[in-house]
């Protein structure tokens, strides 16, 4: 075991012993820190504070949004907090005091315009996805059911054979603070899952692994992987937008509560898993065009008594 690996297993120790984080932090934590030394090479006692500079500044000018960039930030602080209290580490202590000096990136969410997909765009990324050699199938139905079901990221890479019930269209799909929900899928979606359990059962899967999208060499996917073939899709698509996982999720949201046929806001949050409706509301991105037909439908009957 090396040290980097003797470090995250004392860590992980102490989420679960010392911390009141979720099991979905726990393993979000582990992970970002875990990704963290890969990428600068270096043991905590090789650090300096320039390495926290320089990490700072891949993650801004790679143009992560303000959440993405919090999360990543708050899981090395736990970890330096980790060291510095129960391993006595007095150097940690001054890599979380560099860590209060960072500024966050400006949030690029308004300069991401639009923040929510046409239908049309949908179509067109769902075509891409399905066309990369090999693991098109998996690709479709992993894109299609993030945008069908609302899915978060994590969601549905942990999703499970066990939870996904075809036949009803529906999903058992375990969010933030491990909370259980259920969330459904259309039947174009079913189409494309059942096409990729179909080409599963071909794969060479490792044992005992019983997620529902898994890799080319059969084990669970990764969060970066799965973010990876969305954006990949879009890109292939030829949409001159930024698309990631949750712009799906925003984008279900927002169709959930247009139209005719809308969900409740209580309907909606409920379905994406929210405590409050209000966050829901925040995912809500209607086009002009729709804002002024519910204005004239609103206004419609006193135009008439006018």
């Amino acid at each position: 075991m090396t040290t980097a690996d003797s470090q995250l297993e004392g860590f992980r120790s102490y989420m679960a012993t010392a911390s009141d984080l979720s099991q979905g932090s726990r393993n979000r934590y582990a992970y970002e820190v875990d990704r963290f030394f890969k990428l600068v090479g270096k043991t905590t006692d090789e650090l300096s504070p320039r390495d926290i500079l320089d990490w700072n500044a891949i993650l801004q000018e790679g143009g992560a949004a303000q959440g993405t960039v919090g999360q990543k930030r708050a899981a090395l602080r736990c970890f330096f907090e980790y060291r510095e209290d129960f391993e006595e580490d007095k150097h940690a202590g001054v890599l979380l005091r560099a860590m209060k000096h960072l500024k966050m990136p400006p949030d690029l969410v308004q300069r991401r315009q639009p923040y929510s997909l046409t239908e049309e765009q949908i179509l067109r990324v769902l075509a891409a996805a399905g066309d990369r050699p090999g693991v098109g199938l998996r690709d479709r139905a992993l894109v299609h059911f993030l945008w069908a079901s609302g899915a978060r990221r994590a969601e549905a890479r942990n999703l499970l054979l066990s939870n996904l019930d075809m036949d009803h269209r529906v999903a058992r799909v375990l969010g933030k603070g491990d909370k259980w929900r259920m969330v459904g899928f259309d039947l174009g979606c079913q189409i494309d899952l059942g096409a990729w359990l179909e080409a599963r059962r071909t794969w060479e899967i490792e044992n005992e692994v019983v997620e529902v999208f898994v890799s080319a060499f059969g084990r669970p996917l990764n969060l970066d992987t799965v973010g990876t073939i969305v954006r990949e899709a879009a890109e292939r698509a030829g949409l001159d937008t930024a698309v990631w996982t949750h712009l799906l999720r925003h984008s279900r949201a927002t169709a959930l509560l247009s139209g005719p046929g809308r969900m409740s806001i209580a309907g909606a949050a409920k379905f994406l898993g929210h405590d409050n409706p209000r966050t829901t509301m925040g995912y809500f991105h209607p086009a002009d065009s729709d804002l002024m037909e519910e204005y004239d439908r609103a206004t419609q009957r006193q135009d008439e008594g006018g």
